[in-house]
């Protein structure tokens, strides 16, 4: 999976389609503005497509998209 693979699975899953563009510079808190519900699908992405636990209450250590691509490793990304 590539970065924007990933970019665009987020806002799929968390159907940001027309309401806010991913990219690397999107921000988290506006991502997860939406609710808790928006925690746990991108917990259940990030675990099942690279194998990496994240907890809801790491999301406070992110500013943006990449910070997580930083948390599961460049290397994952193809």
């Amino acid at each position: 999976m590539t970065k924007e693979d990933f970019f665009n699975q987020v806002e799929e899953l968390l159907e940001l389609e027309g309401e806010l563009e991913t990219n690397a510079d999107t921000s988290i808190e506006d991502i997860l503005e939406i609710d808790s519900l928006g925690h746990i699908t991108l917990i259940s992405l990030i675990k099942d497509s690279f194998g990496v636990e994240i907890k809801a209450e790491d999301f406070s250590q992110f500013d943006t998209l990449e910070d997580i691509v930083s948390k599961i490793g460049e290397a994952n990304f193809a």
